[in-house]
């Protein structure tokens, strides 16, 4: 496996770009543009044949190498390195092929922007943050890169910092981030702790599930600790209710608003859960909240994109209403349908977001009220944000019809299974996930087709909305300058190549005030006009994209050339998958550690020998169960010989299935729901959008729930003027006043120590004993003067004395 071994290059040519752009960006013809460019496409080629080799040999032996370690204390280590599995490798190539597209997007869109370098810059760390998390081997590496992908999104998202807005939506960004996080850095603690009975390397991710599997960490460690990292998880990957900073994060730049949201910030949350998954499943209260979260989170937010006039926004709500689905289909045992859908939802939700910026980077605006009629001027954004559009509402044979209907497939079988083992709750759940989850479909495709009809659609309704026969109307009434009107209308339609040029003059105009992509100006008296190569270059592949890459994990990849034992779900597959069970459901049995490492060499190539029972008998599983796969047929809880269900309780991880009830009730839905859609906003913008006229329910709709209004009135108001002032006055009067007090009562105590004690009393006795032996000597010394008549006379004086004494005493 040579390339897997080089993962780590994918890691550090992004941070070395940043910093060479960083410290010499200025000075290179391109701003910097060119290395995080080259870098990144390095990057993408090794990633693709980390993807390939893994898609070939899958499932891969995981390899994991140490760079660096320093002992923590103990026999506990803090190591940097990496661990590269098909999971690894998938997000590898998500997230080099969009971070690559969204700089060669941003070489056009963010042209004369005083700060391009630094953007560049940003970009290439951001990148760096988001794989530093994926190739993690241990939670202590993957909370690093984890603060880091926050903290360059708080930078991008605030890149405007000048405009207020701008800057507090960084700051709820980040803020509701970290809110999450301390639930992540506590869950980690927890796991640690409960590991640590067991191994010294108490933060491996491998040694976590592994041991989790084997049923040798208790229930109470599981639990808490899953749900503190899951809450991390809802906070960056936009569950509700900590999903209010995400649409706000659409005042950074529109290619920021793509990476953010397709390939990096959202994503972290749901690929953390897939890494540590063995351990989520081992908990029915775990797999429960994640599935009713993502079910609430992807059925109503859906519904805020519906009554939304900016184009960023709607894409924004489809967004949390996405990651709902991935979350859910986690919850419900859709490992692989969960992460296939986070895949597929890269790339066309990339393209859905660079095709809004190729539309305000036409019109200046980002509001649909301002557009109309764009197909007529903008035909490849046309087409592109067309397929992207599909993909999202999951039309048949796109990447989102394949990874979509994965999620309620394994929203069936969980339930069935539920049934058939007596587990009402799981029962409960994934009929929720199923049923929601179709309407949360319907939802999708309508506010979708209600975004393409009302943007290219109807007639222009821009400050420039003016079409040939309306031009020649107003030169008739000579309300217009003909020669500048007509000579837009001509670049439009046939000077493509001269793009860069009126691009640069309108960018100088039009993104001095880019701001968060809101306040765009009117960009003077000139047409929409087609974006240039770069931004149609990346419109184009990821439009491309955003359709075969449905076939790699969809029941029609045999059709096609591939092979069942050759798709999405042997790509991203393990070893330990393969063997872990859900101990709550019948039949639980843990995973034999020595039989797992023990076969793992032996076992990678039967684990995919054969579907159905040759496939439970190669991976060790009992064949008088229907493997419990991803698409496989519900014949989990049939009646068996005996009148009892037949259960599995293995994690939902298998070649995906034509299931037709899924696929006629999904279309059924799409249709509906575009028909809806195309009655009301197909023809032209109705004068009333009903949408917006529905009472109570669109207030709802356009106060968001009130989460943001909840949020500032019960947190930021609490806190700013109730909280802060009492912390400042604690501070300032109590705390600095005890400070204050005691440091007085020191510096009193401290003079009375030193000028009475020390001075005073032992410097006084020590100088006052020295002063007197100075003056007894200077006495005694003058009674060895030498004299030796003296000394005579003085003997002779004292016997006088002595005889003188005794005679009076007789």
């Amino acid at each position: 496996m040579e390339a897997l071994n080089y993962a780590w290059l994918i890691v550090a040519l992004p941070f070395v770009a940043a910093g060479v752009i960083a410290a010499f960006g200025r000075l290179m013809p391109l701003k910097g543009a060119e290395v995080g460019l080259a870098a990144i496409a390095i990057a993408w080629v090794v990633a693709v044949m980390i993807g390939y080799q893994t898609f070939v040999n899958g499932p891969v032996e995981a390899v994991e190498q140490v760079f660096w370690s320093a002992p923590l204390g103990g026999s506990v280590l803090i190591e940097f390195g990496q661990y590269v599995d098909g999971l690894t490798a998938m997000m590898l190539v998500l997230v080099t092929t969009v971070s690559f597209m969204v700089q060669l997007y941003s070489r056009e869109y963010m042209h004369g922007e005083d700060r391009f370098t630094y953007f560049f810059a940003m970009l290439s760390l951001f990148t760096f943050s988001m794989l530093v998390l994926v190739v993690a081997p241990n939670t202590l590496q993957a909370l690093v890169g984890w603060e880091l992908v926050g903290v360059c999104s708080y930078l991008l998202i605030g890149y405007y910092w000048l405009e207020k807005t701008n800057s507090d939506a960084a700051n709820k960004a980040f803020l509701t981030t970290k809110f999450g996080d301390i639930g992540l850095v506590v869950g980690i603690i927890v796991l640690s702790v409960g590991v640590s009975a067991h191994t010294d390397n108490v933060f491996s991710i491998r040694e976590t599930t592994e041991l989790a599997a084997a049923g040798m960490l208790s229930e109470p460690t599981i639990v808490l600790g899953c749900l503190l990292i899951f809450l991390g998880a809802m906070a960056k990957s936009g569950q509700m209710p900590l999903h209010v900073w995400l649409p706000d994060a659409m005042a950074g730049p529109t290619p920021v608003s793509a990476l953010i949201h397709a390939a990096t910030m959202v994503t972290a949350g749901v690929f953390l859960i897939a890494r540590l998954y063995p351990v989520f499943a081992q908990s029915l209260a775990v797999m429960n909240t994640m599935a009713i979260v993502g079910t609430i989170t992807l059925f109503f937010a859906g519904f805020v994109a519906i009554v939304q006039d900016d184009i960023k926004k709607v894409l924004a709500y489809s967004t949390i209403s996405q990651l709902g689905y991935m979350v859910a289909a986690l919850g419900v045992g859709g490992y692989t349908a969960g992460i296939f859908h986070l895949f597929t939802h890269g790339f066309f939700k990339a393209l859905l977001f660079l095709g809004s910026g190729s539309l305000i980077h036409a019109i200046h605006s980002n509001n649909m009220s301002d557009m109309g009629g764009m197909r007529k001027f903008m035909p490849v954004t046309f087409w592109t944000f067309v397929v992207g559009s599909l993909a999202l509402a999951g039309f048949p044979l796109t990447a989102g019809f394949f990874s979509k209907d994965e999620v309620l497939v394994s929203a069936q079988i969980w339930a069935s299974n539920g049934a058939a083992s007596g587990v009402s709750s799981t029962a409960l759940t994934g009929n929720l996930v199923f049923w929601l989850g179709l309407a949360g479909a319907m939802v999708t495709t309508f506010y979708m087709g209600r975004s393409v009809f009302l943007i290219f659609f109807g007639t222009h309704r821009g400050v420039s909305a003016h079409t040939p026969e309306e031009v020649e109307a107003e030169v008739a009434a000579g309300t217009l300058d003909p020669q500048a009107e007509m000579e837009d209308l001509d670049q439009a339609a046939h000077d493509q190549d001269a793009v860069d040029d009126l691009s640069q003059q309108d960018v100088a105009a039009g993104h001095a005030g880019h701001g968060s992509d809101h306040d765009h100006g009117s960009g003077g008296h000139h047409l929409p006009h087609e974006s240039g190569w770069q931004i149609l270059t990346a419109l184009v592949v990821l439009a491309v994209l955003s359709v075969p890459v449905g076939f790699l994990g969809g029941f029609l990849w045999d059709e096609v050339g591939g092979s069942t034992e050759r798709n999405f779900e042997t790509w991203t597959a393990t070893h330990l998958l393969e063997e872990v069970s859900y101990p709550f459901l019948a039949d639980a049995h843990p995973v034999d550690l020595e039989e797992l490492h023990g076969g793992e060499a032996e076992g990678a190539d039967a684990d995919h020998a054969g579907d159905g029972a040759e496939e439970g008998e190669a991976a060790g599983i009992s064949t008088d169960v229907t493997p419990l796969a991803a698409g496989a047929d519900l014949v989990l809880a049939t009646e068996a010989e005996g009148g009892e269900g037949e259960v599995d309780n293995h994690v939902l991880h298998g070649a995906p299935e034509f299931h037709l009830n899924v696929f006629v009730l999904a279309l059924g839905g799409f249709l509906a729901a575009i028909a809806l859609a195309w009655t009301i906003y197909g023809r032209s913008r109705p004068m009333r959008d009903p949408v917006l006229h529905m009472g109570g329910v669109t207030t709802l709709l356009e106060n968001k729930y009130y989460f943001d209004d909840i949020g500032y009135r019960g947190v930021v108001v609490p806190v700013r003027d109730w909280l802060a002032p009492a912390a400042s006055w604690s501070s300032n009067v109590i705390l600095d006043g005890i400070v204050k007090n005691t440091g007085g009562a020191v510096k009193r105590l401290a003079d009375v120590t030193y000028f009475t004690i020390d001075q005073k009393v032992i410097d006084g006795g020590i100088n006052g004993g020295a002063f007197s032996a100075a003056w007894i000597s200077s006495k005694l010394k003058r009674l060895q003067s030498g004299d030796v008549q003296r000394y005579a006379g003085a003997m002779l004086a004292g016997v006088i004395v002595l005889v003188v004494v005794f005679a009076a005493a007789r």
